[in-house]
């Protein structure tokens, strides 16, 4: 059965196994994470649930627990503390992703794995595995499902990231392999998330990875006391794979080699996952790369540009909303996020924030900036382009084209970026993410964040203490 030798994958994995360029792609991962979880858990979504959690319980988090709720003082169990960790990891659209999976992985594993590991005091080591099964089997079943899976319109980070979770907690549980196979069996069943969420412009989008934490903890709990789950609730007649991926009915167990899957476990490479440095959809990164490298010949003369055209692939020009309403809807839209970098340069967090105070998603604003956003949209045009589209999902391609007025002679200004910064091909240095939590994180003292560095040499509880300070 598959989901059997993925559980056999599971319980076997040790951190001897880790490459060096993975434990250190893990670290950096763990870095980034927390960086915009501290940051996020002040955003509307988290402070939503952080309350909801507190009525849950009589008006007040029980702060005898143990499991922290990152960036507050505050102490939750295991459940609820992973459970808004994860929303406050998803919600500023800055948290890690894989490219071909096309799933948001750390922001599901590591408030998974730090609530049990803190709560249980585990080693750095015990920690690090967890998070290593948890790339490692979220980076195979999201390959194996998609685009597939996306194009039938769910959101694999709630999906599959409900069996990641499971895989993470398990392992850190130490289940057997019978516990683990019934508690992915449980994960599957309670698998969510739908992608008019996401463009929807609502929370639910983190709530996603919040309830994919939370019911993937629940299912490892859940088998550890002998509660039992669906073997065959991947590959089954009515299971996952018929039912939320193969939808056209042509589907056959026999056509599709799970054998030849199950030959990638452990050799998947964690190394392949981008970090973000825009807090908008991974989608529409390569525009605004591109658009940042036309301001470097245009500067501030934004005000001359004529018009605007984005050729790009299909799934980032459906991105196509013009008239946000909100910051959900803001942060997926492809036109506001191209003409805000054309402005503003490299955003961040409190530059949309600034600009949302200045009106720039209402009627009327008196601040020249916005209204200079305002105006770049409404001369935009996007574009879905065959030939672009053809390199996707291997690449995220995407070429803007600018024309200027006459006071620059319509001078035409163009450029393409094939893969957006942060990807493993193009990727960052250590020291642009820790400038990255700089921003995000102004007031925290950064020497605390060399803890990271020594994991191993600590338990879970005092690595938490330090970092959430």
């Amino acid at each position: 059965m598959f989901l059997k030798n993925i559980s056999k994958f599971i319980s076997n994995y040790r951190y001897e196994q880790a490459t060096i360029e993975s434990i250190t792609t893990v670290k950096a991962a763990f870095l980034d994470f927390f960086g915009v979880t501290y940051r996020g858990v002040s955003e509307e979504a988290p402070k939503t649930a952080c309350m909801t959690v507190g009525e849950i319980f009589n008006g007040k988090l029980n702060s005898n627990l143990k499991a922290s709720v990152i960036g507050t003082p505050f102490k939750a169990d295991i459940l609820h503390a992973a459970f808004i960790n994860g929303i406050s990891a998803h919600v500023l659209e800055l948290d890690d992703g894989h490219r071909k999976a096309q799933i948001h992985l750390g922001s599901v594993i590591f408030p998974t794995a730090l609530a049990i590991a803190e709560a249980y005091d585990l080693s750095g080591k015990e920690f690090l595995e967890g998070v290593m099964v948890g790339y490692e089997v979220g980076i195979l079943l999201g390959q194996m499902v998609n685009p597939e899976h996306r194009n039938n319109g769910f959101h694999t980070t709630g999906t599959i990231g409900t069996f990641v979770a499971g895989v993470v907690a398990s392992k850190l549980l130490k289940l057997d392999d019978e516990q683990i196979l019934n508690a992915l069996g449980l994960c599957g069943t309670q698998a969510a998330g739908l992608l008019e969420s996401d463009h929807g412009g609502s929370m639910g989008k983190s709530l996603h990875v919040g309830k994919a934490i939370y019911n993937g903890i629940l299912s490892a709990f859940l088998a550890r006391n002998g509660f039992t789950g669906s073997e065959t609730i991947f590959e089954g007649d009515e299971g996952f794979l018929k039912t939320m991926v193969f939808t056209n009915g042509d589907y056959k167990l026999e056509d599709f080699s799970l054998e030849n899957v199950l030959r990638g476990i452990g050799k998947v490479r964690v190394r392949d996952i981008y970090f973000k440095k825009y807090p908008f959809c991974r989608h529409l990164h390569s525009s605004i790369d591109t658009a940042l490298k036309l301001k470097a010949s245009i500067g501030d003369e934004y005000d001359h540009i004529k018009n605007i055209a984005i050729k790009t692939y299909s799934v980032a020009a459906e991105h196509n909303n013009f008239n946000p309403k909100n910051i959900e809807e803001l942060r997926q839209s492809l036109p506001y996020a191209v003409a805000i970098s054309l402005v503003v340069g490299e955003v961040t967090v409190d530059d949309v924030n600034q600009l949302l105070e200045f009106g720039l998603l209402d009627n009327y604003s008196t601040v020249d900036r916005v209204n200079s956003i305002k105006n770049l949209v409404n001369n935009m045009i996007i574009i879905s382009d065959d030939k672009l589209n053809e390199l996707y999902p291997n690449k995220r391609p995407s070429n803007v084209i600018i024309k200027l007025d006459e006071s620059f002679r319509n001078g035409v200004f163009q450029n393409i970026t094939f893969l957006p910064r942060g990807d493993f091909e193009n990727p960052f240095q250590l020291r642009e993410l820790i400038d990255k939590f700089k921003s995000l994180n102004p007031h925290y003292d950064i020497k605390n964040l060399t803890v990271i560095d020594s994991l191993e040499e600590y338990t879970m509880k005092y690595v938490v203490q330090r970092l959430n300070r």
